[in-house]
């Protein structure tokens, strides 16, 4: 076959080709890389009149709808390359049967296709003896003279119309494209590749696959190499920008520059944060939770039972508060106490909680049954905690068995679905009936005044609380601006609390202000005296909204001694069958006079004892 025989055949196979000058490897045309060509006619004015007696090239790269390379191999440095491909062939497997070009120094060319681009390279990917012809390469070819004579010609007696390169392997695509960087990039510490069913980034993630969202914006499926895909970024038609499962870590590795995301490893919840929210996780959990809410496993009559059913509730006393610690902890309420530093907000939530747990008295209220106690304590150390233990009294005798304190605890932040789902499972574990954190500024993440911070607080913990009736005291820090909610940070922090007291102090004095209550039960103000260091008493509540006459408050005694059930804090209602009761009793009374008496009681204005 002649040299211009075989340039069709080139041409005929969608192989571009150029002419080379006789017995060397010198392009003859000055701009071989654009003019290099599978147009017969041109092929055939080249070999036969332009450069007559010329050499033919094979230009690598394009060829037709596929890339083709070859891999030469030689003896450079003293290294021999059919050792060095022997060495990488155990390691990845053999290569497939190709065609085979021997050169007259006694080299090789081996002929591959691939949908991936392929460069050119001098042993630094696959080492010493195998340079890689790519885009911008060119390989003598067959039947074409070599400067020392000898023939190139195909092994194994192939012709050019054997010429069928076989498909490269995966493991050679992957040395031949993968940059070292990959092994640099390590997962974001952010990222959550937890298998937590419970984040809704795990729901994602558990619903969602590499491929399409990848596929969806843009990026390229290049190959897949030992378990692990390979990505082209979009708007990159060669080369490889990331990998999938990298090491078997279903992670995104980013290693490209000009990616839409940064370098660096993702979750898919990562990724979808990443590029629909700029990173920003609370932004992407909302929108996601708002498009997928969480699936619905209750059955049809546990979603009814969550309904109010009206006959049963007008038969309900729902205006009596179930005071735990009255008037500071009401079952299933929140309530918020803050004050500026060093006043003993800490010391009072402690004192109050100490004795439910222990069941001793407080608040002037007789002994109860211990009550279990959950208190996140973010700021004090034990040796803090030692010293007002035994300020309030407390020995190692007292059983405090009840009381599950944690010092600084190592939760996820409250105003995240982590956090919240941590805090119900310690309640789970402990049967709290009392949650405390002290104090919310350092138990959340984010801006202190930023409003999201504390609505995602009320959103994730404080709402568990709620619906599963737990009761929590929260204290916090006073703010400079009084005009606002009084605390520090956002106003926000109150939107969601149902009675929030200010406290001060004056010597042995405190004093709490209620500043917003959605119980209406709860009084204006109450005087607190430590007595003791043991204790601390309630000696007065107010109501300054309201006045009584004197005749009133005779009513209010007269109920009392009738009625001892009624106990201040309770919102009673003047029912009609109260109302008979009292009339039964032998109490006279005008029905305007009723209501007020009754609100005489809840606000321990009345001069018989009570209790305190």
């Amino acid at each position: 076959m002649t040299v211009l025989d075989a340039a069709i055949a080139y041409a005929r196979r969608g192989i571009r080709v150029i002419p080379i000058q006789h017995a060397t490897k010198i392009p003859l045309l000055k701009a071989w890389t654009t003019e290099a060509s599978n147009d017969e006619t041109v092929v055939r004015e080249w070999f036969t009149t332009t450069y007559r007696g010329a050499g033919v090239g094979i230009a690598t790269g394009r060829a037709a709808n596929r890339q083709f390379f070859v891999l030469d191999i030689d003896d450079k440095n003293g290294k021999s390359g059919s050792d060095t491909l022997a060495d990488l062939e155990a390691e990845h497997g053999q290569l497939p049967d190709t065609v085979t070009v021997l050169t007259p120094t006694g080299g090789r060319h081996l002929y591959f296709t691939t949908t991936i681009e392929i460069r050119n390279d001098a042993g630094k990917r696959l080492g010493e003896g195998l340079d890689i012809r790519g885009i911008g390469g060119y390989v003598v070819a067959p039947p074409s003279t070599h400067e020392n004579g000898g023939q190139y010609t195909y092994e194994h007696g192939y012709t050019i119309n054997d010429l069928k390169p076989a498909d490269a392997p995966t493991w050679l695509i992957h040395l031949l494209t993968v940059t070292p960087k990959i092994d640099r990039a390590k997962p974001r510490d952010h990222d959550d590749f937890l298998n937590d069913p419970n984040l809704p980034s795990s729901r994602y993630n558990a619903t969602t696959n590499w491929h399409t969202l990848l596929t969806a914006d843009g990026w390229t499926h290049a190959y897949q190499h030992e378990g692990a895909d390979y990505y082209t970024r979009p708007g990159k038609t060669r080369g490889i920008s990331a990998s999938v499962n990298h090491n078997g870590n279903d992670a995104l590795i980013v290693f490209s520059t000009n990616a839409p995301v940064p370098e660096g490893g993702y979750s898919r919840f990562g990724y979808y944060a990443q590029t629909r929210h700029g990173g920003d996780w609370k932004k992407a959990t909302n929108e996601y939770l708002g498009r997928n809410p969480t699936p619905i496993t209750s059955t049809p009559d546990e979603l009814l039972n969550q309904l109010v059913n009206w006959s049963e509730f007008w038969n309900q006393d729902h205006t009596t508060e179930d005071w735990i610690a009255y008037p500071l902890i009401a079952r299933g309420r929140q309530t918020a106490l803050f004050a500026v530093a060093k006043v003993g907000k800490s010391y009072l939530a402690l004192a109050c909680t100490a004795a439910l747990a222990t069941g001793k008295p407080i608040f002037g209220r007789p002994a109860q049954p211990p009550v279990h106690v959950l208190y996140l304590d973010y700021e004090m150390t034990p040796g803090d905690l030692l010293e007002r233990l035994e300020r309030l009294g407390y020995t190692e005798d007292d059983n405090l068995t009840h009381l599950h304190y944690a010092i600084i605890p190592s939760l996820p932040a409250l105003n995240t679905y982590e956090g919240a789902a941590a805090v119900m499972k310690l309640v789970e574990l402990t049967g709290a009936q009392v949650v405390v954190i002290d104090t919310t500024g350092r138990a959340v993440e984010g801006e202190e005044n930023s409003a999201d911070t504390y609505r995602e607080f009320a959103r994730t913990t404080g709402l568990a609380l709620k619906a599963a009736g737990i009761a929590m005291l929260r204290t916090d820090h006073a703010g400079k601006d009084k005009g606002k909610s009084g605390q520090r940070g956002s106003s926000a922090k109150n939107d969601d609390v149902d009675l929030v007291y200010h406290m001060e102090r004056e010597a042995h004095h405190i004093k709490l202000t209620r500043l917003f209550s959605r119980i209406t039960w709860a009084p204006n103000e109450v005087e607190l005296i430590e007595e003791t260091l043991e204790d601390i008493h309630p000696i007065r509540l107010k109501d300054s909204d309201q006045t009584f006459t004197e005749k009133q408050y005779q009513l209010a005694s007269a109920i009392l001694r009738h009625f001892p059930n009624i106990r201040p804090g309770q919102r009673h209602k003047a029912s009609r069958d109260f109302r008979k009761q009292v009339r039964q009793a032998g109490i006279k009374y005008d029905t305007n006079d009723l209501r007020p008496a009754l609100d005489a009681i809840h606000n321990n204005r009345t001069s018989d004892p009570i209790g305190f």
